[in-house]
């Protein structure tokens, strides 16, 4: 309230009404040094500006306010929502983002078992057949929940399970993601490994694909195709 009421006594429509008198003296309320000789035009605009300055003031209050607030809501929401599930981004055309959840129950029985758990990364000729031309598996810790993966060149579609190694298990597949294509480009760009000096064109490099195929090879030493 006692921010409207400084507004409101600050509106050029109040001032206009106010004397010369009351004007000097609500600048010195403001404390603004105002001339003996000075135009009441001028003492209005200053006045003005303790306006404008108090409401860009209240302005950057509720922006903090609202930052607050929308910070405590983000620190509220859960770590997990109880559901075994897995999904797949593609993240450029050589490598895709992988990341999964698991529900309570399943992840107390994994970690009370012992029972290791991993990826297979499954690929695909169309969308209609049901069994993967090729697979590999990539192993995992319990408290992992994202991976980068690095896809051959050459493959059309691809799919992520995540699987547990336990073959006495009733259903060893415990979520699977969905199925989505790779994008295929000219058999140069299919063909690229790393050490080699292949041409990439701006836009692709934009990608970050060779520092993708540089660091992969540095680290793993993994034949691409």
């Amino acid at each position: 309230m006692k921010n409207n009421s400084a507004k409101n006594r600050l509106s050029r429509s109040h001032l206009e009404t106010l004397t010369s008198s009351q004007l000097i003296e609500l600048a010195d309320e403001y404390g603004i040094d105002i001339p003996d000789d000075l135009n009441r035009r001028f003492i209005i605009v200053e006045l003005l500006e303790v306006a404008k300055e108090i409401d860009e003031n209240l302005n950057y209050k509720e922006t903090i306010k609202e930052t607050d607030e929308a910070a405590n809501i983000a620190s509220e929401l859960p770590e997990g929502y109880n559901e075994t599930k897995i999904d797949i981004l593609l993240r450029n055309p050589v490598s895709i983002f992988v990341y999964w959840d698991y529900s309570e129950t399943l992840y107390k029985q994994l970690v009370s078992s012992k029972t290791p758990v991993h990826l297979q990364v499954c690929f695909f000729d169309d969308l209609e057949t049901e069994k993967p031309e090729e697979t590999f598996d990539i192993q995992i810790n319990y408290s992992d929940r994202e991976q980068y993966i690095l896809i051959p060149g050459g493959k059309k579609y691809v799919r992520v399970d995540l699987v547990q190694d336990d073959a006495s298990a009733l259903n060893s597949v415990l979520a699977v993601s969905s199925r989505i294509a790779i994008p295929q480009g000219s058999h140069q760009f299919m063909s690229l490994q790393p050490g080699q000096d292949a041409k990439i064109k701006p836009i692709l490099e934009l990608s970050g694909l060779k520092t993708i195929l540089k660091n992969h090879y540095n680290n793993y030493r993994e034949s691409f195709n």
